[in-house]
């Protein structure tokens, strides 16, 4: 209600400084209908500000309190690969501050794609991509390989391209789970990085409650697992309307290189932008839990026997298996 008394308060201003000009008789003629149409403003919106209002967020017990402080702002999104934060983390893009891309660098594909996003989602001014940017040339050759950029991206230099938005006024994170969601490496390692910086700094960390699970025809599902962890557990929102819409921009957009070779590799690495499902009911909409991993500072799941079980089962992939990036256990 607030934020609509604001929005009078600013016609009736912006009213009275446009008819300054005119002669009083006609703004004083004006005045009652402009009274009436603002109060009919206000009316309506009362109505609708309940539904705009409603949270992406939620306690499974039904309370509030420990979703209310989402609202304040301080929250930084953290992923690994440019569809991540959707695929895995959408329903915290309402109270965002930046959105950090944190296993490679941008490349001008990414950029157009990014500047293509609905204005409404206001993505692009919170889209941090920690790393800079590289051309698309570099971005084919050295990041669609597991080996060349083995050395390039890994725990020491991820954490060191974070650190630097670990500091006040943030207070919590969204990232990654302990098993990289369906094991990728980059995943796993930006799980850690994020979870050591926050012991550091004292920080929250949540991350999906789920795993991904893959039949024999290669289909994959995800299944929750956060009532077996035993931690603080809340439930996000993937809105179908925004996943959809997003996903259709990175559909529409095909990676490219100045050459017909880094072009094919390029699209061996994936046919557009988009990495997830195609299917057109993914099951990553809708009510998804999430699980407290690090809480001011203390992580939750460094003695947890059901997390580190779901380290050792869901396997590693992705990784370059004569440099792996990741450490071993």
């Amino acid at each position: 209600m607030g934020r609509i008394l604001k929005i009078v308060e600013y016609s009736i201003i912006i009213f009275e400084r446009t008819t300054q000009l005119s002669k009083l008789h006609s703004r004083e003629r004006m005045r009652p209908t402009l009274y009436r149409l603002l109060l009919s403003l206000l009316l309506t919106l009362s109505l609708l500000e309940p539904a705009a209002a409603q949270s992406t967020l939620r306690a499974p017990d039904g309370g509030q309190e420990s979703v209310g402080v989402f609202s304040d702002g301080h929250t930084l999104v953290v992923f690994a690969h440019q569809d991540d934060d959707v695929l895995w983390m959408l329903a915290f893009w309402p109270v965002a501050s930046k959105f950090l891309l944190a296993a490679y660098p941008a490349a001008p594909v990414f950029q157009d794609l990014v500047q293509s996003f609905p204005a409404e989602l206001n993505y692009r001014v919170r889209w941090t991509p920690i790393w800079g940017s590289v051309d698309n040339d570099i971005w084919a050759e050295v990041f669609t390989d597991f080996c060349k950029r083995a050395p390039i991206v890994n725990l020491a230099t991820i954490r060191a391209h974070l650190r630097p938005y670990f500091a006040p006024p943030i207070k919590r994170v969204i990232t990654h789970n302990n098993w990289g969601e369906y094991g990728h490496v980059q995943h796993r390692l930006v799980n850690i990085a994020v979870r050591e910086l926050a012991v550091e700094t004292g920080l929250d960390v949540w991350a999906p409650g789920t795993r991904v699970l893959r039949d024999a025809g290669g289909q994959s599902r995800q299944v929750h697992v956060a009532s077996e962890l035993g931690l603080p557990t809340i439930e996000g929102y993937f809105d179908p309307k925004i996943f959809r819409s997003v996903r259709e921009v990175y559909q529409a957009h095909r990676p490219v290189a100045s050459t017909p070779e880094l072009t094919a590799t390029f699209l061996n690495w994936s046919s557009t932008l988009w990495t997830g499902s195609h299917r057109p009911e993914d099951d990553r909409i809708g009510w998804r839990p999430f699980v407290k991993l690090v809480d001011r500072g203390v992580d939750l799941t460094a003695e947890n026997p059901a997390v580190r079980r779901l380290e050792r089962d869901v396997m590693v992939v992705n990784d370059c298996p004569t440099n792996p990036a990741l450490p071993s256990p």
